[in-house]
């Protein structure tokens, strides 16, 4: 038997939400291998598809937590002491949850994209919405990857930068691009527009400036793609995996983004302890149900690189129009403009709080680590003082589980 893809962990529940959109029912006789014989490219496509997104959507849940504790989006309410490392930026290649958390759910959604684009592009005479759907979320899953980890692997290669990733990643955004140009369906366009917004944050993260913008450029600014969640009591591998994993009171608003009273970082007293009793629960709203989505791209994240993409290069009208816009709409006070650090700064400072608890804190912190805000200095002390002082690490270790493992490690 020809395995294509081994959907570990997640086939049960990625099939059933395929099953549930398109009305098919991939029967097979091992419920986490497919065999090749048995599989029609274009009758199935949809199941594979979907089978794959899903995947990503729950890599998505899994990360969000996790980078948020690295970035100082949120606080450590876990006793957990390795989840409290992470927190404190001093975990190692050994931390198992980086591992479980972080490493093992990207490489899931890596894995499973890159195989369905192998079986699709190779089994289909005409594009379509399937394969576009898989290149795109490839080049997120990628794009997770290289923001949050210092090295990169993909599909147990050699160890890559992150530039290279995201390298990879901008090949898979095109390609959605291009296949989705080419099918024209409304769903393809909106995978379509999602690439470029995938293409424009790759391209800011690279320095490319002049091609963030172009890509920025062409993203309606009502648009956004979000993850696909249900409230399933049945399958809550289907839900928000942010509001699962916080129903133990293990993610903490911090001081730093409750005093901002600012509607795009809604919390609520929890009234209790968090886990640790250390904390008080102060909860996070932006996900508040199990069916809560997860914002992955939208016309004003590419309105926000454009204008980054632009300051950089020494235009500030795009930075500054978008700072007015945004601080008015959210009960702020003009802004009293300045140097271009000090647009960047406050262009960082809105980017903090719209994009609060989606995974992007920690590549912002990467790409601009003077001006992105509420992050603790290396040094400083720790939220639980007990725990000791900020580590310096910008980014998070290969696991021991990876580099011990993929033969292609020194």
């Amino acid at each position: 038997m020809t395995n294509f893809a081994r959907w570990t962990r997640t086939v049960g529940s990625a099939v059933a939400v395929a099953a549930a959109l398109t009305g098919c029912d991939l029967d097979v006789e091992y419920p986490t291998v497919v065999d090749a014989s048995t599989f029609d490219p274009t009758t199935d496509a949809s199941t594979l598809a979907f089978s794959a997104q899903t995947n990503f959507h729950q890599a998505m849940s899994s990360v969000v937590p996790f980078s948020a504790f690295f970035s100082q989006e949120a606080w450590v309410g876990a006793v957990r002491q390795e989840t409290n490392d992470i927190g404190r930026r001093v975990m190692t290649a050994g931390t198992s949850d980086v591992n479980n958390a972080l490493w093992d759910p990207i490489q899931q959604a890596i894995a499973t994209n890159e195989l369905a684009i192998e079986v699709l592009a190779g089994g289909e005479a005409d594009p379509s919405v399937h394969l576009a759907r898989v290149y795109v979320n490839a080049g997120f899953a990628l794009d997770l990857l290289a923001q949050h980890f210092c090295t990169g692997v993909i599909r147990v290669g050699p160890p890559l930068t992150p530039e290279q990733v995201l390298d990879t990643a901008l090949t898979r955004f095109s390609r959605a691009v291009e296949v989705g140009t080419a099918v024209g369906t409304a769903e393809a366009t909106a995978i379509v527009d999602a690439a470029n917004v995938g293409l424009a944050r790759a391209y800011l993260q690279l320095g490319r400036h002049a091609d963030a913008a172009g890509a920025a450029a062409s993203v309606p600014a009502d648009f956004v793609y979000s993850t696909r969640t249900v409230d399933d009591p049945s399958n809550r591998g289907l839900a928000n995996g942010v509001f699962t994993f916080d129903l133990g009171a293990l993610i903490v608003v911090p001081d730093t983004y409750r005093n901002l009273a600012d509607p795009r970082v809604p919390w609520i007293d929890g009234g209790r302890p968090a886990q640790d009793t250390q904390l008080q629960y102060y909860q996070q709203q932006k996900y508040p149900g199990y069916a809560s989505p997860i914002r992955i791209a939208s016309g004003l994240e590419a309105r926000y690189i454009a204008a980054e993409a632009a300051l950089q290069t020494g235009d500030s009208d795009p930075a500054l129009d978008l700072i007015a816009e945004q601080r008015a709409a959210n009960g702020q006070p003009a802004f009293g403009g300045g140097t271009a650090e000090a647009i960047l700064a406050e262009l960082m400072d809105q980017r903090a709080r719209e994009f609060w608890l989606e995974a992007k804190h920690t590549g912002d912190r990467i790409r601009n680590p003077d001006a992105t805000p509420y992050v603790g200095d290396p040094g400083d002390t720790f939220y639980k003082p007990t725990q000791g002082e900020y580590g310096g690490a910008s980014c998070m270790p290969v696991p021991l589980a990876e580099s011990d493992t993929n033969p292609n490690f020194p």
